[in-house]
């Protein structure tokens, strides 16, 4: 699995969980990134979403976003999203409408 376009990591601590992610965050591979976060994670802790600096970001990573933020929401539990983007990402994101789910 080394050598992938994309990036998606993992720690547990005693009061959250942190997911990391990096790389082509694209339709391409939403698949595989999205297997990684349903191994990785359940919703009986407050989650730390960490993007830094995609490559590129596209609606199928926005719609992963949201559907991890319901699901932790239905179980009373916090997602906090932190971001490092590239500006183009932040104009692109903020054009399509989602800068909500970022904040």
């Amino acid at each position: 699995m080394d050598n992938l376009p994309y990036s998606v990591s993992y720690e547990e601590l005693p009061e959250k969980y942190i997911l990391n992610f990096s790389g082509q965050l694209i339709i391409n591979y939403i698949e595989n990134i999205t297997e990684q976060v349903k191994k990785s994670v359940s919703a009986n802790k407050d989650l730390e979403i960490n993007i830094k600096n995609p490559d590129s970001v596209d609606v199928t990573f926005i719609q992963l976003l949201l559907a991890i933020k319901a699901t932790f929401k239905a179980s009373e539990k916090e997602v906090i999203i932190k971001t490092e983007l590239k500006d183009e990402l932040v104009t692109l994101i903020a054009n399509s409408g989602f800068n909500y789910v970022l904040n």
